[in-house]
């Protein structure tokens, strides 16, 4: 798993390596370091905002590379196929999504949240106005179904961070004129990140409140309760102690409401749905259609094999016969021209008969004494 800038930060810290005050220092070091190759530049977790990467790339593929791809995408979607066909809510209670407020939380999370199929957002701070539409018209699918659905929320334990959480139904209800709803019977549950679990796995407390522009938060009721200083969610990746937490807590919020036996009882649902797909598995058509793929790669592999020692192998140059002619009165010297690039040269005697290379473009040529004498060569005299 790749982190950000600020996670490596709180890794080093974890290790020994630096303190919380030279975060900052130690952020600018890993990006000169990755501008000058001393660390790959790739080194910290891609960006999650998609505009920020090229789109319409093309780039021409080998057919055996792709026929082996679709050949592997099917076998995959006949593995995946009871999951993707299983509709896990019925009989349930509660329908549970997540929202956190960074990329390096959505990467830590995702995994976990795959195995209870559980939907994961990063809101990057305050959830932006698209944001609060999807997660209504999910919460509106949800409640039409008879189902609870519930918000599990973890962001930085930081004024801004609790004011998010505190506010994230207010949010909500602000375009409720927009969707017709209104998140009234929505549960929102922080989980993280909290006084609790900071004290308990001895996370670091940062000795101020600043924001992300550098100035000092204005939240005297936050000061009274818990000082001038924040934990931010990253510190979680301090080490492999409190990464293991991290899993603990995100899983026991979710069987919180899923229960205990919730990976257990979702899978006797993938194995119904497996049952009910037997007719698919059995039709002979997926046999025929990788058979028929292998046969096809293994065909256009032997020839490309074939084209590419082709292509290794020298072939014998062909040489052009060049004819000279007499140069001078006293037959002392000859002329010729390049049949490729046009050059004009002169040899003696001795060279005709013989294979020479234009001392210009290097083509073959055998020269041959022109019949008849002195003669012009190209309408110039010689």
């Amino acid at each position: 798993m790749k982190y950000s800038g600020r996670g490596w930060c709180y890794a080093l810290e974890g290790l020994g390596k630096i303190d919380k005050g030279e975060f900052d220092k130690c952020g600018q070091a890993i990006n000169d370091c990755r501008k000058i190759g001393l660390l790959p530049i790739d080194f910290v977790a891609e960006d999650q905002d998609e505009t920020r990467r090229f789109a319409g790339i093309h780039e021409a593929s080998n057919p055996t590379v792709l026929l082996e791809n679709l050949r592997s995408d099917v076998n995959e979607m006949l593995e995946a196929l009871p999951i993707y066909t299983t509709d896990y809510w019925v009989g349930e209670k509660f329908y549970l999504m997540m929202c956190v407020e960074k990329g390096d939380l959505r990467n830590l999370f995702k995994p976990i949240c795959d195995e209870y199929h559980i939907p994961i957002v990063s809101s990057k701070g305050w959830a932006p106005i698209l944001l609060r539409y999807h997660i209504a018209k999910l919460c509106i699918k949800a409640e039409a179904r008879g189902l609870n659905p519930v918000m599990l929320l973890f962001y930085d334990h930081d004024p801004a961070g609790l004011k998010i959480t505190k506010r994230f139904r207010k949010g909500l209800g602000d375009i409720r004129r927009s969707v017709d709803w209104y998140p009234d019977k929505l549960i929102i549950e922080r989980f993280g990140l909290n006084r609790e679990e900071i004290d308990r796995y001895n996370l670091t407390w940062i000795e101020n409140i600043k924001t992300g522009s550098g100035r000092e938060a204005r939240d005297p009721e936050y000061v009274r309760e818990f000082g001038s200083r924040k934990c931010e969610a990253n510190a979680l990746f301090k080490n492999d102690e409190t990464l293991r937490a991290a899993e603990k807590i995100c899983r026991d919020v979710i069987e919180k409401y899923y229960g205990g036996d919730a990976l257990n009882r979702f899978r006797e649902k993938e194995d119904k749905s497996r049952e009910k797909l037997k007719e698919v598995y059995d039709n002979p058509v997926w046999e025929g259609l990788n058979e028929s793929l292998e046969n096809l790669i293994d065909s256009m592999t032997e020839r490309d094999t074939e084209t590419q020692r082709d292509e290794k192998t020298p072939t014998p140059e062909e040489e052009v016969e060049v004819e000279i002619f007499r140069k001078t009165p006293d037959n002392r010297f000859y002329c010729g021209r390049c049949p490729r690039c046009g050059l004009l040269f002169d040899y003696d005697e001795s060279f005709i008969n013989r294979l020479v290379r234009c001392r210009a473009c290097g083509a073959a040529m055998r020269l041959r004494k022109a019949q008849g004498g002195c003669k012009q060569n190209g309408g110039a005299p010689l």
